[in-house]
């Protein structure tokens, strides 16, 4: 009777947590987004009217991909997974179509769908992780391995033509992530991992610009007016926060000192407008969130629940790395946004529908 009460108490505790974590993020994303891009509204005499009702929008579109993701059980999503995969790959393919997809700055990762951008890489990332979940409850570890290294590699081999390096990465540690979940051990998953690195760095410098622009962070200062102006501007509009920050929507990177600050670089809009303790808060927000849904995973004895609580959780945790150690200058620039706090709707759906799988799991399971 003790054990089941406990069990009973750290259900609720654990669904709370996540609840919690989830509706406080996506309410300092949507007031950040708003601040970071008000600018743009004052730019281009548009109103913030329109703007406020942009970021609704997407809101809701991504509650409704939770609250749907949530109902229907995951047995469907794991079946329906294969097409899903092919659906994403198909769309990967017809985003660098001249006259389907949208370029910006060089890179053909969107499609204009009126007043809305949708990125295919963002969905990709989804049905990898429903397909992947779906190949480690079905096979052996000794069958494992090459289904997921081919899998992954054409995703992220597609990706990483768009170009978009970041998304390439965190596809590759989906794979990786599938790997160990699925217990494969020793020399196979060191292997496929020091194949996969080896890739990455090849895959990294297999052009000048990319190569300059992953090598610029390691002496910032010196392409400050180049290739780390972004992250130089970054680290001044932190270094301006102190500890308490200057006040929401009154830092200099909310008026376009810092390039792309409402998305990719919505950290150092965090970092300036509400300082170090401000960063530290929502940093450990969003690595409570991935925590949250590790110890889902933990709990769950089903191969196919575990190891998608588990991808979902590497997704958040190497995306919010990527992110913010870019911004705060430890890592390379690759163009990944905030989980749940940038502004870009498609990540904000996808994100929020990957958390209603989650959710869906948190209603049905059984603690052991």
């Amino acid at each position: 009777m003790t054990t089941y009460v406990r069990n009973a108490v750290d259900k609720i505790r654990l669904r709370s947590t996540f609840y919690w974590l989830l509706v406080i993020l996506v309410a300092v994303g949507a007031i950040l987004e708003v601040a970071a891009a008000y600018v743009a509204t004052i730019a281009t005499h548009s109103s913030i009217t329109s703007l406020i009702g942009h970021e609704l929008l997407w809101l809701v579109i991504g509650g409704l991909a939770f609250a749907i993701m949530q109902a229907v059980p995951l047995r469907v999503w794991l079946k329906l997974s294969p097409i899903f995969l092919l659906l994403a790959a198909a769309m990967l393919l017809a985003v660098m179509v001249p006259g389907i997809g949208r370029s910006v700055g060089g890179a053909h990762r969107w499609f204009q769908l009126g007043p809305i951008q949708v990125q295919p890489s963002e969905f990709a990332k989804l049905a990898l992780v429903l397909f992947l979940a779906n190949l480690v409850a079905k096979r052996r570890p000794t069958q494992l391995v090459g289904p997921v290294i081919v899998v992954t590699a054409l995703m992220a081999g597609v990706i990483f033509l768009e170009p978009d390096m970041g998304t390439a990465m965190i596809v590759f540690s989906l794979g990786m992530a599938a790997l160990y979940v699925g217990d494969v051990r020793g020399r196979a998953l060191a292997v496929v991992t020091g194949g996969s690195i080896l890739a990455g760095i090849i895959g990294a410098f297999s052009s000048n610009y990319r190569r300059l622009r992953l090598l610029s962070f390691l002496n910032p200062w010196k392409y400050r007016m180049s290739y780390s102006y972004q992250e130089v501007q970054a680290l001044n509009s932190f270094a301006s926060g102190h500890f308490l920050g200057t006040g929401l929507g009154t830092g200099l990177a909310n008026w376009g000192y810092v390039p792309n600050a409402q998305t990719d670089f919505i950290f150092a809009v965090v970092g300036q407008d509400f300082g170090l303790l401000g960063s530290v808060v929502v940093l450990l927000l969003l690595v409570s969130l991935a925590i949250a849904v590790f110890r889902v995973s933990e709990q769950l004895t089903q191969p196919s629940e575990r190891a998608l609580t588990f991808l979902i959780a590497v997704w958040l945790l190497v995306q919010m790395t990527l992110n913010i150690g870019a911004v705060i200058g430890l890592l390379p620039v690759t163009g990944v946004p905030l989980p749940l706090i940038s502004a870009g709707g498609s990540s904000t759906v996808v994100t929020l529908a990957a958390l209603g799988l989650v959710s869906g799991i948190l209603r049905r399971r059984r603690l052991t």
